[in-house]
């Protein structure tokens, strides 16, 4: 394993530890661009561990991180998404999974370099299941090696997705597609965690994915464990997935092209 994934896969766990800490004690819970985008004193904790995880290793490292808070707190050094190198950090991803107490929810960590990730990791912190992967070295779930499934059609398919927290215009798209799906294939999960999402689909517990208004933090580490395991992933528009790709389908290359087909006709009505 790469001394750069070793640093990723720590920095992940350093965040679940921190958020393993707070369970069952919230401390404040407050909003952020709408009334159901949360954020929790867990959420704080887990990106100052990350972040300190892979600063005391990589001093100049610069970062991308969810939670500006976690800037105030540390001092790390706030990098852009086009860097050379960032290191790009979801603390919590799944936060109101959290609030909650549904066991459904992740710190996700990536290296990019010139705006792809290199290395990835994605913590599910109550099942203690970590997926890494560098590029070119395959992906992982708690070192055990992990391959997209095979199944060709929707018909046969069990499927992902979530909900975005702009519950207008992009709601109902994503509405008129999440029917469109439902029509036809064998069922259709949603809990939360997109980082976990996009690792259940490279590990072929889920054989396809998509959502709408995305984030990078939520996606660099689960697409580039997609890649790794032989998953296509891109935007709904069909184009390689990128830092300022929002809206994601992913599944092996056949459920792939079928899926990001019926999105586009549906979105074409």
């Amino acid at each position: 394993m790469n001394a750069l994934l070793e640093l990723t896969i720590a920095a992940a766990r350093a965040g679940g530890a921190a958020i393993r800490a707070r369970e069952g004690e919230l401390g404040a819970v407050r909003s952020k661009s709408t009334a159901v985008d949360l954020v929790t004193d867990a959420d704080i904790a887990s990106g100052v561990a990350v972040v300190r995880a892979i600063a005391e290793a990589m001093p100049d490292a610069r970062f991308v991180v969810e939670e500006r808070e976690v800037f105030e707190i540390t001092g790390v050094a706030e990098g852009q998404l086009g860097d050379p190198a960032v290191w790009v950090v979801d603390p919590l991803d799944g936060t109101t999974s959290f609030v909650h107490g549904y066991p459904c929810y992740s710190v996700s960590v990536a290296l990019l370099e010139d705006g792809q990730p290199v290395t990835g990791a994605v913590y599910d912190v109550p099942a203690d299941r970590l997926t890494s992967a560098a590029s070119g070295e395959g992906a992982y779930a708690n070192g055990e090696a992990i391959t997209c499934g095979d199944v060709t059609s929707i018909a046969d398919a069990l499927i992902i997705t979530g909900f975005p927290y702009d519950r207008t215009a992009l709601l109902d798209r994503q509405l008129a597609v999440f029917a469109e799906v439902m029509r036809t294939v064998h069922g259709i999960r949603r809990d939360g965690s997109a980082a976990i999402d996009l690792c259940r689909v490279a590990a072929s517990q889920a054989d396809a994915f998509w959502e709408f208004g995305l984030q990078p933090w939520d996606t660099a580490a689960g697409v580039l464990a997609l890649r790794e395991s032989g998953a296509i992933v891109t935007g709904h528009d069909g184009a390689e997935w990128t830092t300022e790709t929002r809206h994601v389908c992913a599944g092996n290359p056949a459920l792939h092209s079928e899926l990001l087909e019926l999105i586009r006709r549906v979105a074409a009505r």
